[in-house]
């Protein structure tokens, strides 16, 4: 079946991505060039999107495909791909050891797999067209911790909102009894969350490649999740919930109401990394479809 070779392809693109970040990581000299405050791009990112993009190029030319740095194009019937390359980019650059590859698939427009790997400790955590969640082959549930007060909350932020709403969000926890962590990689988070290692991820807005395979993750691991796409986050990014059910009623009246990003930054670049991409596009046998 078309979809089980998909599934088979992913594997190996991740297998590559692995070795390719593991490799970055131990790199002194990487190169790293900003986008923007709190924003970096570094070689390998180019590197991972590259080699998936000619991966699935040479085998399915037909599908769509998004990436964070070189941009792309949903198709709304057929098969279409999202990924971060480095998820955590800052972490990865700075040898911080909390970063991520995230790869998502859909078909007509709604997800049917995801991958999210964590290259340094080798788990890939996975969900496919069976709607089960699973870490290295085994399946995995979300938290079941009922009492909010030993609750871990992880939580993510950045310039696509308000700046009031962090502290807003934090005090919501604290005043709540709630611990909270801010990670900085919100597509590990999510498949955290989907591992029962987080009881909850919150993030005001996410890009579509950061947050649909691990909202998938999560969902099939049986969290809680707000409806990303009915908010339109694949066009322009969304609130990002995910929470295990015995504690979401909680989780949501201690925050502020679910908020997305200002409608400065409701259209966004497809091509993230913006001029700095422009130098770097995918091969020309690659295309990516609208």
């Amino acid at each position: 079946m078309s979809v089980d070779r998909r599934l088979l392809l992913a594997e190996t693109i991740m297998t590559g991505a692995g070795a390719i970040a593991r490799l970055a990581f131990d790199n002194a000299a990487l190169e790293v060039i900003s986008k923007g405050p709190g924003d970096v791009v570094s070689e390998t990112d180019f590197a991972i999107e590259r080699m998936a993009r000619e991966a699935i190029g040479a085998e399915f030319p037909d599908d769509g495909f998004i990436g964070e740095e070189l941009g792309g194009g949903l198709l709304t019937t057929g098969y279409t791909w999202l990924i971060d390359p480095v998820d955590g980019t800052v972490n990865f650059t700075r040898k911080l050891g909390y970063f991520c590859v995230a790869l998502a698939l859909l078909e007509n427009g709604r997800p049917i797999a995801a991958w999210t790997l964590d290259p340094l400790l080798n788990e890939l955590f996975h969900a496919g067209p069976d709607h089960i969640a699973r870490l290295n082959g085994m399946p995995i549930r979300c938290a079941s911790q009922s009492d909010f007060g030993e609750a871990v909350i992880g939580l993510g932020f950045s310039i696509r909102h308000d700046a009031a709403l962090n502290g807003a969000i934090a005090d919501g926890l604290i005043r709540s009894g709630a611990e909270y962590r801010r990670l900085g990689a919100g597509a590990l988070c999510l498949a955290h969350v989907a591992a029962g290692r987080l009881d909850a991820y919150f993030e005001p807005h996410m890009n579509p490649w950061d947050a649909m395979g691990g909202l998938y993750l999560a969902a099939c691991a049986g969290a809680v999740t707000a409806d990303y796409i009915g908010a339109g986050g694949l066009e322009h990014g969304a609130v990002v919930y995910a929470a295990a059910p015995a504690i979401s009623s909680q989780l949501l009246a201690a925050v502020p109401g679910l908020l997305s990003g200002t409608p400065l930054h409701r259209e966004n670049d497809r091509r993230s990394a913006g001029n700095i991409a422009s130098d770097r596009k995918p091969s020309p046998n690659v295309e990516t479809k609208q």
